[in-house]
């Protein structure tokens, strides 16, 4: 594994039957697991297979925890990484003693035997030689119980020569609550602490940050180090709220493997700092240069250690650049857009968005013999269009100048004009007037077509059904087209619908025309619901705006995945929505039977929902990765996705994008519905 991976996590969500069944425990486990094994967050290796990096079932025996928890220990050893181990479930302790027991599928409080030890497990865990230090997170009632006596630790084959970090959600004689510690830890590590630096511990800090969250329990944290040649701090997960210039220095992941590759190729046993500083890279410019040095060392890589250090630096410059042009514009989101308005690729944004993009741009995407800096110049490009300025910095000018890419440059502005000005547009087609089955006809109105209202046109369906509908999609295309001035071209299609078409229609598959309408458009399904002019609207849209805004600020993707268990209990899901909890985007982690009740009692409130298509494997965890890594480029990205769907390679693919469906509501959308919402006229065209 590299440097990047070396860390493995096991999250066991144990159900006990004569405790009671945990209703939010699957969904806890999933939500933690998501969040550790996140790269940009706590970057844990997923195992899927016969030892699966999570283990949620209702008929565990303690043999089974133990053998997941000695699977996991081996491949920490194998690597020489950090484990992450959570327990989440019921414990208790034995009378007249603190220890704490894990209970599974058949444990009774009055037998030992039948539960696990915990602090044996976790003194076992680090005591293997070759594990480079175990986190654990215990969230379970007499959770202090779990922490191991140190002496046992220092007795062991290691001599006490590790680390241990223990989190537990209440006192050794307290209850504790609703998986409140998991959910507090999840939403911790995806808003990130302030003033925690680059990554967050199971320190001081983090505990406050968790008491201030939870109430009723006693978080505590025990923590063990007797290593001093531990390479690094034992983390929790990378901080999403890390302060812009910490970390790694003016060098991102990217950068930092390519240079530590060809340096280690070009002079062996050659280690770099653990913080890469412009000046540090000046000097070792300056070192590699010295024509002494390349007659000591492989003369291929010394050029490439050369290239390396030289493109760095260039980035640097290009960061500063930036910094100082956009000063006062820019953001996360702006960042975000140009990284996407450029068609760098989601894997492109890192710890510090500016910095990593650029560094990916000019390390990762230039084709042999291309210079580095035409993707970069390309970023600049969107940044400046997006920026809202009329003309162009003269700074960027005279850099695409100095760095030979001034066509490359002024290609990527007229291109990517044309491209904003197309994303602009788009037709929406409504079927809200489908009650129940296929509706009789369609409304269709033309957005960004130059007009200062958007256009509006009803349509009949020659029959009331998917192939009718089919029809009427492709006359209300040609109506949107002959409205255009030429080149001007319709890609982005919005389609709403109510809920029981959305349980099983997939729109872009229609044929309109001689292809599916997703061939040439990019399709977006949204929900009928959100027109309505209902008194309820204004709330529902409100609402779904601020979740939008709270989800920009997150750096992963903020899903709450949740499974059978939880839509089992429909009363205690409806009193979840109604209190809040499950207001940003919502993945089923199965596709229910039920699912048209499902998307009603979901739809009010989420404004996104994602479900896996009938014949996925239920609770894949390889369809949740894939929202994970293309989250920033969604909705657009499922366009692609679907297409790659329909190629004939398909079939080998076991888990894509393509595999799961989506309703989407983003800021353009809820614009778009206001005047409904509003209601002060009567007719659609008038409103809009």
């Amino acid at each position: 594994m590299t440097e990047e991976q070396r860390r493995h996590v096991l999250v066991v969500g144990a159900q006990c039957t004569a405790m009671g069944v945990l209703s939010r425990l699957e969904e806890a486990a999933r939500s933690l697991h998501s969040v550790l094994t996140d790269p940009a967050l706590g970057a844990c290796a997923v195992r899927t297979g016969d030892h699966p990096s999570l283990l949620v079932s209702a008929a565990l025996k303690p043999e089974d925890v133990r053998n997941a928890v000695r699977e996991a220990v081996c491949r920490a050893r194998d690597d020489n990484a950090v484990l992450v181990v959570a327990l989440l479930g019921h414990g208790f302790t034995a009378p007249q003693q603190a220890d704490l027991y894990y209970m599974v599928a058949d444990s009774t409080t009055g037998s030992i035997g039948s539960a696990v030890h915990v602090g044996q497990l976790l003194t076992e865990a680090v005591d293997e030689p070759g594990v480079e230090g175990v986190v654990a997170l215990v969230d379970t009632c007499h959770a202090a119980g779990a922490t191991p006596d140190a002496r046992g630790i220092a007795g062991g084959v290691r001599a006490g020569r590790t680390r241990l970090s223990v989190l537990t959600a209440a006192a050794a004689d307290q209850a504790a609550r609703d998986m409140r510690l998991t959910f507090a830890v999840v939403d911790v590590l995806r808003q990130g602490v302030t003033g925690a630096g680059p990554l967050v511990y199971a320190d001081a800090k983090l505990t406050e940050e968790l008491r201030e969250r939870i109430v009723g329990q006693v978080v505590g944290r025990f923590e063990y180090d007797n290593d001093p040649f531990a390479a690094d701090g034992l983390w929790l997960a990378r901080n999403a709220r890390s302060a812009p210039g910490s970390g790694g220095g003016v060098v991102g992941p990217a950068g930092r493997q390519d240079l530590e590759e060809a340096v280690a190729l070009w002079r062996a046993g050659t280690r770099l700092p653990a913080r890469l500083t412009r000046s540090a890279l000046e000097e070792l410019h300056t070192f590699a240069r010295r024509s002494e040095v390349a007659d000591a060392a492989d003369p291929v890589w010394h050029d490439r250690v050369t290239e390396v250090v030289a493109t760095l630096l260039g980035c640097c410059e290009i960061v500063t650049l930036l910094n100082t042009v956009f000063a006062e514009v820019l953001t996360s989101d702006l960042l975000r857009a140009a990284r996407q308005l450029s068609g760098l690729p989601p894997e492109a944004e890192g710890a510090e968005l500016l910095r990593d993009i650029v560094e990916y741009a000019a390390l990762r995407m230039p084709k042999l013999d291309e210079s580095p800096w035409k993707l970069p110049a390309r970023f600049v490009a969107a940044l400046a269009l997006l920026a809202g300025e009329n003309e162009v910095d003269a700074r960027l000018r005279e850099w695409a100048w100095k760095t030979g890419v001034v066509t490359d440059f002024n290609d990527a502005l007229a291109e990517l004009a044309r491209r904003r000005e197309q994303g602009e547009l788009r037709l929406v087609v409504s079927l809200a007037g489908a009650l129940n089955d296929w509706p009789d006809e369609v409304d269709a109105w033309l957005v960004g077509g130059g007009e200062r209202l958007p256009v509006h046109e009803r349509f009949r369906c020659e029959s009331a059904d998917q192939r009718g509908v089919g029809r009427a999609i492709g006359t209300a295309l040609k109506w949107a087209r002959g409205r255009l001035p030429t080149p001007e071209q319709l890609v982005n299609v919005d389609v709403a619908a109510p809920a029981h078409l959305l349980a099983s229609w997939q729109p872009e598959e229609d044929k309109v025309g001689l292809r599916r309408l997703g061939v040439n458009h990019t399709v977006v399904v949204r929900w009928s619901g959100r027109m309505d002019p209902m008194e309820e609207s204004a709330e529902m849209n409100d609402a779904a705006r601020k979740a939008l805004r709270d989800m920009a600020a997150c750096t992963s993707a903020p899903v709450d995945w949740i499974g059978a268990s939880v839509l089992k209990d429909r009363q205690r899901l409806e009193q979840d929505l109604e209190t809040g909890r499950y207001d940003t985007a919502v993945g089923l982690d199965h596709h229910p039977e039920a699912l048209h009740d499902v998307l009603e009692q979901l739809l009010p409130y989420a404004p996104i929902i994602l479900w896996p298509r009938p014949d996925a494997r239920p609770g894949d965890e390889r369809l949740q990765a894939q929202v994970e890594r293309h989250w920033q480029s969604l909705p657009a990205g499922f366009a692609e996705a679907y297409r790659k769907r329909w190629s004939a390679g398909h079939g080998v693919c076991k888990a894509c994008l393509g595999e799961v469906r989506a309703v989407w509501h983003d800021e353009a959308w809820l614009e778009f519905c206001r005047p409904f919402e509003q209601r002060v006229v009567a007719s659609p065209e008038e409103e809009l």
